[in-house]
């Protein structure tokens, strides 16, 4: 639980760096300790080195005192051993410096041990080293910091339960407009589909994700508004086929006798709808996708093979096709079964509602674009409607046979692939279709 919140997860960041501080202290007090036995054992050995030279008697420096046995040992100028006391057996190390330097100098907690050895610089040059078992300033440097530390924590405590209802407070106050958008993502839904995060008042860290959010809720958004003018239309457009073939069959059943060339032209339209409105899904989910780079098709043969699959109809129907390739060397981006789905609904457009003779015609328009031409020699359509004719739904004559589905699915196939199609002349009625070359 604590993993997934922010509250907990700061909460948890403040007491680590509260521990973390904490032991730091206790780290540098534990410093503290010896340096103040260091500097105790300074004080002593000044004392009783003052007015010492190589040339002093040593064996009258006192061996004990405040309860702690004393050492010594005399280094010359040069670091050699001169004297050592008695009560030594080897001598004590030469170490240099004052207590000063060291306080001054950064290190790490040093650990001095049971016995305090420092030096003590004497006026000649020579050093005397002097080592005390300093048992009683320790435990009396011990119990200060210990008694220190434990009247610090007393008084630190309010401190931290202040600091602990601020973070708190901090946070109530910086979540609350993450709550406020919560709660109006919460009424988000096909009743208000327009509603969106408002990115004014979130904090900077949150916006990326709130942004996120909006584009996502966005695309959704015309989704649903699509899905909902897809499905009004195909119920719209399903209607009047399926009215027609229910009344056929009442009168077969009524009659005895059925159209069956009537019947099965009728099923045939609300076949052709139906695969055109599948056709057309399929399209516009390839909308929110890149063409893949390993989709190339070879547009002359897409063209031929688009020409010869409707040529039956076109003679059943005593029209001719005419296919003029100038180039065999145009590859272009896009599906081949896609893009030769797309030329036939432009054929079958010409067929359907053109007149005389069509013609495609493949050219290089230049630019890195392939140009296919589809013409007829029908009176085409007027150029302010040329455009609303890639309208879903839309057709030239109402009464017409077709689904106004076919020019739709074009544009939409050809702008997926990195094209668009066009229409570029009235009479002679003339649509370009314009191909990505690869």
């Amino acid at each position: 639980m604590c993993a997934h919140s922010l509250r907990c997860r700061v909460l948890v960041s403040l007491l680590a760096a509260f521990l973390l501080g904490f032991g730091v202290l206790a780290y540098h007090l534990f410093d503290t300790r010896d340096q103040l036995r260091r500097g105790m054992a300074y004080i002593h050995a000044q004392e009783m080195a003052a007015g010492l030279t190589m040339q002093s008697d040593f064996s009258q420096l006192p061996l004990l005192h405040a309860g702690g046995e004393l050492s010594y040992t005399l280094y010359d100028p040069d670091g050699k051993v001169l004297w050592l006391s008695d009560n030594l057996d080897r001598p004590r190390r030469l170490r240099g410096g004052t207590f000063a330097e060291e306080a001054s100098s950064f290190r790490w907690a040093m650990n001095s041990g049971r016995v305090i050895s420092v030096p003590v610089h004497l006026a000649d040059g020579s050093t005397l080293m002097v080592a005390k078992e300093d048992r009683l300033e320790s435990r009396m440097i011990e119990d200060f910091l210990h008694t220190r530390v434990l009247q610090g924590l007393i008084v630190l405590l309010p401190f931290c339960l202040l600091g602990l209802a601020s973070v708190l407070g901090l946070l109530h106050w910086t979540l609350r407009p993450v709550r406020q958008a919560a709660r109006l993502a919460a009424d988000i839904g096909p009743h208000e589909p327009g509603r969106r995060i408002p990115l004014d008042k979130l904090p900077h860290e949150i916006v990326p994700l709130a942004k996120a959010a909006n584009d996502g809720l966005e695309r959704l958004s015309q989704a649903y508004e699509y899905e909902q003018h897809i499905v009004a239309d195909a119920a719209h457009e399903l209607r009047t086929p399926l009215t027609v073939l229910s009344l056929r069959l009442q009168k077969c059943r009524r009659d005895g006798q059925a159209d069956w060339p009537a019947i099965e032209g009728d099923v045939s339209q609300a076949c052709k709808l139906v695969n055109q409105l599948l056709l057309l899904a399929r399209a516009d989910r390839g909308d929110a996708r890149a063409v893949p780079d390993a989709h190339r098709a070879h547009l002359p043969r897409v063209a031929r093979e688009a020409v010869a699959g409707l040529l039956p109809l076109f003679e059943d129907r005593g029209r001719a096709v005419e296919a003029l390739i100038d180039t065999e060397d145009v590859w272009v981006k896009g599906d081949p079964d896609t893009l030769r789905e797309a030329v036939r609904n432009v054929l079958e457009n010409a067929l359907f509602h053109g007149r005389g003779v069509v013609r495609v015609h493949l050219t290089h328009a230049g630019n890195g674009v392939a140009a296919l031409d589809v013409s007829d020699e029908g009176e085409g359509i007027p150029l302010e409607f040329q455009d609303e004719m890639f309208r879903r739904f839309r057709k030239g004559r109402q009464g017409s046979a077709g689904s106004g589905l076919g020019l739709a699915i074009v544009r939409r196939v050809m702008r997926n692939a990195g094209g668009d199609v066009r229409f570029v002349s009235a009479h002679p009625c003339v649509v370009r279709l314009s191909f990505a070359r690869d």
